[in-house]
């Protein structure tokens, strides 16, 4: 199916709900970007918009697809950030349809400011024969993963990352053999801002899209844990939310639809909550049953990243670990 004109009848989509149930579908990857990339450049206004909405959730493939219409639909690049890497995380991603590729390779010479005139019928007829991949045999996404996120000013801390307290008491202790240690873990700038903070949410939903897994486990202390939440009213989906410390604020509620289980775990008392304009529970603020909250009997921000704290007041238990 592709987007052309409207069809009539009553029963049938008007082009723009049929482009905003493309990028809702479950359909694969390479559907999904064909049908972006047949696109007319004539749809309303709005769906630049939904662009906006989807671009960060979307894989590199459909990225790519949504990056070649808004081209075409307004004759202005559209600031995607690093190309390049979008570049090579989509034609990694694509196994089996060369005519995708094709079209998604020349959809980022576009957008790099080549003419379509400059990818004669010989280059494209050999991007379009080169040789099918492999697919590499025993390898596939991880079941799960477990990610930290720190706070604020806490980029450079060491409890979230490998070899800090917090972070192998969770893997040693806690049983979490998933949790990510590699160099390209993820973390924010950790500034005092919203705008900080919203940056963030967007780039731990690009890291999780990038980090493909079934389910998504995160422990995120004080404000990082409002990143975890902002980025769950932007599409992300996370299974397990253990929020330590987090300065709650209705701005910063989480998606719940987007959450299996929450967590809140918060000091007896904690004067940084309240400098950062935030209350310590959720009580109050929304009905939602996938919260549960836990009050320390000791003092500090820092507490409920404590493993001592963890071990004498069994939060184990609490976070309802082990998880299946």
């Amino acid at each position: 199916m592709t987007f052309g004109a409207f069809d009539g009848g009553m029963s049938q989509p008007s082009p723009l709900q049929r482009f905003k149930d493309a990028l809702a579908s479950d359909r694969p990857d390479e559907e999904v970007a064909c049908e972006i990339l047949a696109l007319e450049p004539s749809l309303p206004d709005e769906a630049i918009d939904v662009m906006d909405e989807y671009l960060d959730w979307v894989s590199p493939l459909v990225q790519v697809a949504l990056i070649d219409a808004y081209y075409r639909m307004t004759g202005c690049d559209y600031h995607a950030g690093d190309l390049e890497a979008i570049r090579r995380a989509a034609l990694a991603s694509i196994e089996t349809d060369e005519d995708v590729f094709a079209a998604a390779t020349i959809a980022l010479a576009r957008q790099e400011g080549q003419s379509d005139d400059s990818w004669s019928d010989v280059e494209i007829e050999a991007v379009v024969r080169r040789p099918p991949r492999k697919k590499a045999v025993g390898i596939r996404p991880p079941d799960t993963i477990t990610v930290m996120i720190h706070g604020t000013w806490a980029s450079d801390g060491t409890w979230w990352r490998k070899g800090g307290d917090f972070f192998e008491y969770a893997r040693r202790d806690l049983g979490l053999a998933d949790l990510y240690d590699r160099k390209d873990a993820f973390r924010w700038s950790g500034s005092n801002s919203d705008v900080s903070r919203s940056r963030a949410a967007r780039e731990l939903g690009q890291w999780l899209n990038s980090h493909r897994a079934a389910s998504v486990r995160v422990f995120a202390h004080s404000h990082g844990a409002n990143v975890a939440s902002l980025a769950t009213q932007r599409g992300a989906k996370i299974d397990r939310l253990v929020m330590l410390s987090p300065p709650v604020r209705k701005d910063y509620l989480p998606n719940w639809r987007n959450i299996r289980q929450a967590y809140n775990i918060q000091a007896k008392f904690d004067v940084v909550v309240g400098i950062a304009r935030g209350g310590q529970w959720f009580k109050g603020l929304t009905r939602s049953k996938k919260i549960k909250e836990r009050k320390l009997r000791v003092r500090g921000h820092s507490a409920s990243h404590d493993p001592r704290v963890w071990k004498d007041e069994k939060l184990d238990r609490f976070v309802g670990l082990p998880w299946d």
